[in-house]
Order: C-alpha cells, then sequence, then structure tokens
C-alpha cells in the first residue's frame, strides 16, 4: 500500500555524461508539482480559448464595422440621388413655368401619350435659353448644389480661346469682379441669366446685344483662378441651376 510519508527519488542522468543528479522528493511534493502542472496546463488551455474567441470577435467587429460603413456610403449615395431627383424636379418646374407649359405632379415631361404638353425645341425659345457651351475645353469641376458647393462649371482651355455667348442676350456687366476677375453676366430674358468668368479680356461692355455664339471675351486666369479656365453659371430668377441639364439640350 503506497505511504504517504515515503518519498520518491528523481535520478537525472544525461546521455553520454557520467554523471548524474538525484533527488528525493516526498509523495505530498510531488504529487502538489503533478497538481500544479496540471492547474498551470488547464490555464493555459483556458487562456487559448480566450484568445480564439477574442480574435473571432475581434474578425467579426471588424467585419460588422466595414458592413457599417459601407451601408453609410450607400446611404449618402441614395441621398445624393434624392438630391439630384429633387434638383432636377425643380429644374423642370422652373423650365415649364418659364415655358408656360403644365405642370403635373404625376407627369414626366415627355412620358407617353399624356407627353402632348412637352415641351418642343423652338429654334426662338434656345436663342433665348443658355444652351451653347461657352468653350470647346473638357469640364474640370461640374455644378456641386448647396451653400458650400460650386454654382457653376468650370471649362479649362487655352488663354485667349474665344469664350462665346450660350444664347441671345444683353450684356448685363462687364468688368472686373475680385472673386471672378475679368467678369461678364448676359441677362436673357424671362429670368434667365448666364455668367463668364476669369477671362483674360473682354470683348462686350454693358448694354450690348449679343446673338448666340459671338464670343463676349477670351479665356484666361484672373481673379481667384489656379489656372486658365472660364467659369460658367446659368441662373434662373438668380437661383443657380446646373448648366449641363441645359447644355446637354441645346447640343
Amino acid at each position: 500500500m503506497f505511504r504517504w510519508s515515503r518519498k520518491v527519488s528523481l535520478i537525472v542522468a544525461p546521455h553520454g555524461s557520467p554523471r548524474s543528479w538525484s533527488r528525493d522528493v516526498s509523495a505530498p511534493a510531488l504529487f502538489g508539482i503533478g497538481a500544479a502542472l496540471a492547474a498551470l496546463l488547464l490555464l493555459v488551455l483556458v487562456l487559448l480559448v480566450q484568445v480564439a474567441e477574442l480574435t473571432a470577435r475581434s474578425r467579426e467587429v471588424s467585419r460588422l464595422r466595414e458592413e457599417n460603413a459601407d451601408l453609410g456610403s450607400r446611404a449618402r449615395s441614395v441621398h445624393d440621388l434624392e438630391a439630384e431627383l429633387a434638383r432636377m424636379r425643380e429644374f423642370e418646374k422652373r423650365i415649364r413655368r418659364w415655358a408656360g407649359i403644365e405642370f403635373s405632379s404625376g407627369l414626366a415631361m415627355g412620358e407617353g401619350e399624356r407627353g402632348r404638353h412637352r415641351w418642343e425645341r423652338d429654334e426662338n425659345l434656345l436663342a433665348e435659353m443658355p444652351t451653347l457651351p461657352p468653350v470647346g475645353g473638357w469640364v474640370s469641376r461640374g455644378f456641386e448644389s448647396g451653400p458650400e458647393g460650386h454654382p457653376g462649371m468650370d471649362f479649362v482651355g487655352e488663354t485667349g480661346t474665344p469664350v462665346q455667348a450660350a444664347a441671345l442676350g444683353v450684356v448685363k456687366l462687364a468688368g472686373w469682379d475680385d472673386t471672378f476677375g475679368n467678369l461678364v453676366v448676359l441677362d436673357h430674358g424671362n429670368g434667365f441669366t448666364s455668367l463668364y468668368g476669369h477671362n483674360e479680356t473682354l470683348l462686350v461692355e454693358p448694354g450690348d446685344l449679343v446673338p448666340r455664339g459671338q464670343a463676349v471675351a477670351r479665356l484666361g486666369n484672373t481673379g481667384r483662378s489656379s489656372a486658365p479656365h472660364v467659369h460658367f453659371e446659368v441662373r434662373l430668377d438668380n437661383e443657380p441651376l446646373d448648366p449641363a441639364f441645359l447644355l446637354s439640350s441645346g447640343t
């Protein structure tokens, strides 16, 4: 029968060495050492399981954050699309009021048989609407709505390029502006105006009657500008419109 008072000899003999090491350990001490080792092993296993769970949770949190960011981006895209649609509807209302076309909230302009009220492009009507691009250069920045947005379009071109009137109009302003440099503003009647900024030189004077396509200035880099371009705006009743809507309809 095993006695707790007995001792156990532990002998360590390295291979190939004549020396050996021995120590007598009591049975209770040996049992205690074994229990401690078992507890330590159990603790290590528990820690490993917890680390694995934390790693899995961290990955799940990262995945949820990515999904959250993706949902936020989609929500912003939907909001932007809704804002763009509202802007287009408001633009359509203004054009209909200006052209004397009946507006119905259930009728999209030019759809189906109910499109009998569709606004048909007429040469005289188009002549008074700013539908002609001021220059043939590429657009470096488009229209951006909002107080901090960009109320027009920037057309890049070479200095000296003729800047043409987007429609028949009377020169309302031709002079210097601290922001737009050499500036031309045309009044097209019926609430429509167009603005041409950052010009190198001006070719018209206030009061001049300018036909559609006539050069009113030469493209430049004046005012608050970092490169040669023309800043082009279209306004209806002094409210900025996205020129792209009109330019695409006039080409």
